[in-house]
């Protein structure tokens, strides 16, 4: 390991945060159909109305660079040359002096994500896996399957079914009288359910105060919001039992699963106030393998990264389901608002919103569910998304806007392992930003957008020279792109039309299949309407919510949108796709809006197509889209 690769790895990082007014019992009551909404509203703390995924304080970002502003304030280089702070009170001077601006915060966390394989060698039925973007880094979501049950996140609750007669064997609630967790997505992995959200622990102090001559009670809520890493042994799913809990301080912000290592990610915003005692301002986490009580990060094990302009904690914790190993954390202050997963890389891109939009990337190495950071790298401009970064052959590959309106550029970058640049494409679609990329092998494609829709063709087989071979403009844009096989892909997004002012607004859906087979001459070679108008799916945004079936070659996923007589309807659309024909209306569930019962996800088994809302699971004969079954979840929802 280069030490100075170590010691440059101490850059800023910039990372937003929103404050809400949401009470605790709001949580509850709000409709948990989109899944980025309820990544949302579940990370809400009883009383403190914090919603965030990156917490961030903004500052002066001079104010952080402690050797020119505070001479007598020293950041300590121990262990593995991780810059760290040295103690308590290096970390009060920085808290006190910023502790009460708050700003918002910068998007999402997001790593690349995997293919999710069958593990029953008994079961012979195919049946859906998660959407994913790389191989070998599985992603958590709101729905799994085993091929025999289905397990979904629903209501607070997770829900054990069997798939062929639609029974629920197991409902798993975890509440008591002073703590309540809100499950938000799980993996599957042999005979273990693993379980990620946000625990919220409240406890009423009652003081007495002095008014005048009066005394009065004082009643305070106290609250302690943890992120959850909940593993069961579902051997038995009647039967189901507890083994382990891993528990980060903060809010809950992503995972990934790697062979049998979870990694997952918290965010916390540092409390702080007059007179606190020390060890409130630090971090906590637990690790029931080891000990039922929380422990806390001291300060020389919480990486500082200098000249920060986030002023949160980032939690990083690693742990194998099968052992009981102790979980191993990182602790960043200044952590930045991206993350990204190889199958043996993490990446963390920190954001500064400047007149020079950049992006800080710190590469840490993963093996055995440890992260050690190894470098660090820079390129101009912003992230569309988790698409936007891709690893490959031991190379880097980011594809970035930077500007905005007509003064927009966009780039792609090639680093090498050691994250410095070996090969840059520039000036590409001026006056346009990045709507969607996709990289597949040694070739990229980026959609960028300002009034028609330019699909860029890149070939990148030689990372020092990466080359744009062709592109193909057509109205409308594609805002998520899925591969078919190696010459066709399939982008899926919005027509346009004019708004009436001179500028673009969305119109219905629509979905493409390109030929990229001459990589000089890329086509469409067929394209659908989806909807009607105010048409809108998950999968523009969440590419999660894809339903495809590979052997029966259909692509669908749920939409909403408003018909002819201004009726909004909710649906799971279903195509037949067919090279010769184009896509072929396979089939419809069609129903009025309603938050119980629109539909978030669809998976198949077998023969049997299923749909998951709120409220309840429904079964269809796959190949005549005819019902057969339904099982209401909660009868009290």
């Amino acid at each position: 390991m280069n030490k100075d690769n170590y010691k440059k790895a101490i850059d800023s990082i910039h990372a937003k945060e929103s404050l809400k007014t949401d009470t605790f019992e709001k949580i509850i009551a709000k409709k948990q159909t989109k899944y980025s909404y309820i990544k949302y509203i579940t990370a809400c703390a009883a009383m403190l109305f914090v919603i965030f995924s990156t917490g961030i304080i903004y500052i002066n970002k001079d104010k952080l660079n402690l050797e020119e502003k505070r001479p007598d304030i020293q950041i300590a280089e121990v262990k593995d040359d991780l810059p760290r702070f040295e103690n308590i009170e290096q970390l009060k001077a920085i808290l006190k002096e910023n502790y009460n601006s708050v700003g918002e915060l910068n998007g999402e966390v997001m790593m690349d994500t995997v293919k999710s394989e069958a593990t029953s060698s008994e079961q012979k039925e195919s049946y859906s896996t998660t959407n994913v973007q790389v191989e070998n880094v599985d992603e958590a979501d709101i729905v799994k399957t085993d091929g025999k049950y289905i397990y979904y996140v629903s209501n607070g609750k997770i829900y054990i079914v069997k798939a062929n007669d639609l029974t629920i064997a197991s409902k798993i609630e975890i509440k008591s009288e002073n703590e309540r967790f809100y499950p938000i997505e799980i993996y599957i992995n042999q005979n273990k359910l693993i379980v990620l959200g946000n625990s919220y622990n409240y406890e009423k102090e009652t003081t007495s105060n002095k008014i005048g001559d009066i005394f009065e009670d004082v009643a305070r809520v106290n609250t302690n919001n943890m992120a959850k890493a909940i593993v069961y042994d579902i051997s038995n799913k009647e039967d189901i039992k507890q083994t382990r809990i891993v528990a980060l301080d903060g809010n809950y912000t992503q995972s990934r699963m790697i062979g049998d290592n979870i990694y997952f990610i918290s965010n916390k915003i540092p409390n702080y106030y007059k007179n606190i005692e020390d060890d409130n301002i630090l971090p906590i986490y637990k690790d029931t393998a080891i000990d039922e009580n929380t422990k806390k990060i001291e300060c020389n094990d919480i990486v500082y990264f200098e000249g920060t302009e986030s002023y949160n904690y980032m939690l990083v914790a690693g742990f194998n389901i099968n052992n009981n190993n102790p979980v191993n954390t990182e602790t960043f202050f200044g952590a930045g608002s991206t993350v990204y997963a190889s199958e043996n890389n993490l990446y963390i891109a920190q954001s500064y919103w400047s007149d020079d939009h950049k992006n800080t990337i710190y590469k840490f190495n993963l093996k055995d569910s440890q992260i050690k950071l190894k470098c660090k790298g820079e390129v101009k401009g912003y992230l569309n998304n988790q698409f936007s970064i891709d690893e490959y052959e031991g190379n880097l590959r980011i594809a970035t806007t930077s500007g905005y309106d007509e003064n927009s550029n966009n780039q792609l970058y090639i680093l090498d392992e050691n994250l410095n640049q070996i090969g840059k494409i520039d000036n590409l679609a001026k006056g346009e930003k990045i709507y969607s990329v996709r990289f597949i092998g040694k070739v990229g494609y980026i959609v960028t957008f300002k009034q028609i829709d330019p699909l860029f063709v890149i070939d990148l087989s030689n990372p020092t020279n990466p080359i744009v071979k062709g592109q193909l403009k057509i109205p409308g844009y594609s805002s998520y792109l899925h591969p078919y096989d190696e010459t066709h892909i399939i982008g899926i997004g919005y027509n346009t039309k004019s708004n009436g002012y001179g500028g673009i607004t969305n119109d219905n859906m629509k979905m493409s299949m390109f030929d990229v087979s001459d990589l000089q001459n890329p086509k469409e070679m067929f394209n659908v309407n989806i909807g009607d108008k105010y048409t809108y799916s998950q999968i523009t945004s969440n590419h999660k919510a894809l339903f495809y079936n590979k052997d029966k070659q259909i692509i669908g996923f749920p939409v909403t949108y408003s018909n002819k007589n201004n009726k909004y309807i909710n649906s799971l659309v279903l195509f037949k796709i067919d090279l010769e024909k184009g896509f072929e209306k396979y089939g419809e569930i069609k129903q009025d809006i309603n938050y119980k019962t629109d539909i978030d996800r669809a998976i198949y088994i077998g023969d049997k197509l299923y749909t998951l809302s709120n409220l309840q699971i429904t079964q269809y004969d796959f190949n005549t889209i005819n019902k057969i079954n339904e099982v209401k979840l909660d009868e009290n929802t």
